[in-house]
């Protein structure tokens, strides 16, 4: 009877172990479609794909197709390359793979054409109204939204440092160092330099504020993929009153992880 019974057990146990992986085997599923230009009709590639907020890992070949594992919920599918108005369609949830069929993508050429690619920002990212509305109201900010980023590429810290007003503005580095810029004819100078040349300015650490979720990291410590959009201001003059504080300049940094709006020096 007891060898019955410890029989029984062990053949639930293996069912319940085939039922386990076939419910990890059934978490994802794939979502495939082609992305063209609407202009020529013409596969697009090099366009990147999103699930919301995150980056699916992969961009559109150069048969303008994509193939990319999701979850099975419902989600929102952006499709986007900069110099085109983004796409986003919404995916219904299912276990089975999905096609999505093929999304066109026209070219910016109008204001029309701008405020649909901020329109679809701030459908995916709601706290970009926040960034689009400064981007209005204050000028002489500098603004870098989704799609200039992606452009752009490279290292924020240099990003930021080749804007005017911005050369010998002070940061704290990931060695803890305080790095107040450099000039072309002079190199790097340091906020802690005893002797400053007559051409440097006064230096002034600026202050950055994000809504970066965990802790902090200084400016040369984040990546640029993990930044949504970046608005900047030289001086204390030309900033928000939200972002108040520094005697400087003021950076915020708008990150795809968001949470409450902090500042650290």
């Amino acid at each position: 009877m007891r060898c019955s019974v410890a029989g029984a057990m062990f053949a639930l146990v293996l069912v319940l172990a085939a039922v386990h992986v076939a419910a990890g085997q059934s978490a994802t599923r794939s979502i495939t479609g082609t992305v063209m230009d609407s202009a020529n009709h013409k596969p697009l590639s090099q366009a990147g794909v999103y699930f919301g907020r995150m980056p699916a890992g992969q961009r559109t070949g150069n048969d303008g197709k994509f193939s990319v594992s999701a979850p099975p919920d419902a989600l929102l599918l952006a499709v986007r390359r900069s110099g085109y108005v983004p796409v986003i369609v919404e995916v219904p949830a299912d276990t089975v793979a999905t096609d999505v069929g093929t999304k066109s993508l026209r070219q910016v050429k109008t204001d029309e054409d701008r405020a649909a690619i901020q329109n679809a920002d701030v459908r995916l990212y709601p706290e970009l109204a926040e960034f689009y509305d400064h981007k209005k109201g204050f000028r002489q900010g500098v603004f870098l939204a989704p799609d200039d980023l992606s452009r752009l590429g490279g290292s924020l810290f240099t990003l930021i440092r080749q804007k005017p007003g911005f050369h010998f503005i002070c940061i704290v580095t990931r060695r803890g160092d305080v790095d107040c810029g450099q000039e072309a004819s002079r190199g790097r100078t340091s906020i802690s330099n005893p002797n400053p040349t007559s051409r440097e300015q006064e230096p002034c650490e600026m202050r950055v504020w994000t809504n970066a979720l965990g802790p902090q990291h200084t400016l040369d410590e984040i990546l640029m993929e993990d930044v949504l959009a970046v608005e900047a201001f030289p001086t204390p003059g030309v900033t928000p009153m939200e972002f108040a504080g520094s005697p400087c300049a003021t950076i915020m940094l708008w990150m795809r992880h968001s949470g409450p709006v902090t500042a650290r020096p």
